[in-house]
């Protein structure tokens, strides 16, 4: 079966928000067994003339790069979604065309994103890097681990954002157009800029004329000349739709804990709403979860909170979780250069001592019997998360007091003792429902299993 991603991501301008800060969320869908880690890297300096090696191929390095948070899928040198200690955060998406992609391997829109991140101070600074790079280098090259660049490459749009300006990004090969958000985004691997952009690259119209996908006569659409219509771009529509319409109709009071509900979301209240459950559906959904048509699930969720503030520790709250997140947790992570590194390991084999693949065998129990088990989830999580959201803006306070006394060491460190007192907590949560639910299916007799995949996990012996 062929691969078919599909992420979600969705911003909102601080004109649009409760708080009159920007916001930014994105789920990473991937393979169900892709581990996609969390990574802190730090900033670092370079003398000049070194080469940088990206997943397929070798580019010019710079003086300086910024420090990051970046999750990736574990085979892949980019980023799926991250935040540079600038305040930059950028999520980018896959992108179906009737231009083909390239058939060589270059830049991957993952690793684009990286680089922009390691290289942009800004919004407007991290887009030029990520133009730059796109002409210098273009993007292509196999998305999926193990598989031929031809079944699996694809072009890319890009949301970049920092406490002050929101840009949406969309590309075709080396080609692209832009415009910058004033009004709330839902972006789900569709093309959206048509007539109205703020800059293209040069040649663009003439590229479509050349291709037969644009008459010269007519005024030129982005999204009309090159979205290619396929099983990938279809399930698009119903996503972006359905998220554009929460987002519009919560437009002033947007907040993380709203956004993240959005991503949680499988067209609840609607008339694509799954029938029993969301795992049992082929309509793709906001929050994925591996079934038909393709084995592709949400591997990650950030939600980038911006803060007003002077202090650079504070100038976000960077929510995190790994796998579904209707099934997950979320933790929260500061700017602060610490990511704890246990959410930095696994890769497509099942291991307990990998974070993602803990919270993935979770959900995977939960998944057996979705109505019976994500009630028992979701118990525990929203207590957990009401909890964690209450004291995020003790600390934060605390913090800051702290900060404006000159006592930044004392900061940091009680912000960091706050992420990792929280992810103890979803640790021992995750522990303990794992432990119930599997207890549970020995005990009830002639239990099946709902998903064919999650009968071929267990065969495999992928967790045990």
């Amino acid at each position: 079966m062929l691969f078919s991603p599909s992420c979600d991501t969705v911003a909102i301008p601080g004109s649009c928000s409760e708080s009159g800060c920007n916001l930014l969320g994105k789920n990473s869908d991937r393979d169900v067994t892709e581990a996609q880690l969390l990574i802190q890297f730090p900033a670092q300096d370079y003398v000049a003339g070194e080469k940088l090696r990206c997943t397929y191929i070798e580019i010019d390095q710079v003086p300086h790069t910024y420090a990051m948070i970046g999750s990736k899928p574990w085979w892949i040198w980019g980023f799926e979604m991250g935040a540079n200690e600038c305040g930059v955060a950028i999520g980018n998406e896959a992108e179906w065309s009737n231009a083909s992609p390239t058939d060589k391997d270059a830049l991957l829109g993952m690793d684009l994103l990286r680089l922009g991140l390691e290289r942009g101070a800004t919004a407007k600074e991290a887009l030029d890097v990520i133009l730059t790079l796109l002409k210098q280098y273009g993007q292509g090259g196999s998305c999926k681990y193990g598989v031929p660049r031809s079944e699996s490459a694809y072009h890319n749009t890009f949301i970049i954002s920092d406490p002050r300006e929101i840009y949406l990004l969309e590309t075709v090969n080396a080609h692209w157009v832009y415009r910058r958000l004033t009004d709330v985004q839902g972006v789900s691997n569709i093309y959206t800029v048509g007539e109205k952009y703020e800059a293209c690259s040069e040649g663009i119209v003439e590229y479509a004329v050349l291709l037969g996908l644009h008459d010269p006569q007519q005024p030129f659409d982005f999204s009309k000349s090159f979205m290619l219509l396929n099983s990938h771009s279809l399930s698009g529509f119903p996503r972006s739709g359905w998220t554009n319409r929460q987002l519009a109709s919560l437009r002033g009071k947007l907040n993380a804990e709203n956004v993240l509900g959005i991503l949680r979301s499988h067209y609840e209240g609607e008339i694509l709403e799954n029938r029993w459950s969301p795992v049992s559906c082929c309509q793709a959904s906001v929050c994925m979860h591996g079934g038909e048509p393709g084995h592709c699930q949400s591997a990650a969720t950030m939600v980038v909170e911006y803060h007003k503030t002077e202090f650079r520790e504070l100038l976000y709250t960077y929510w995190g979780s790994m796998c579904p997140p209707c099934s997950s947790f979320i933790v929260p992570f500061y700017n602060t250069g610490y990511i704890p590194e246990k959410l930095g390991t696994g890769t497509n084999r099942y291991s307990p001592d990998s974070f993602w693949w803990k919270v993935q065998r979770m959900v995977t129990d939960v998944e057996c019997n979705y109505e019976r088990y994500h009630g028992w989830n979701v118990q525990i999580r929203d207590a957990l998360e009401f909890g964690f959201r209450e004291e995020a803006r003790s600390r934060e306070e605390q913090a800051k007091k702290l900060l404006s006394q000159g006592q930044s060491r004392a900061a940091v460190q009680m912000l960091n003792d706050f992420t990792d007192s929280c992810l103890a907590r979803v640790e021992e949560a995750v522990d303990e429902l794992t432990g119930r639910i599997e207890s549970d299916m020995k005990a009830v007799p002639g239990q099946i299993y709902r998903k064919p995949y999650l009968t071929w996990y267990r065969n495999e012996a992928r967790f045990h």
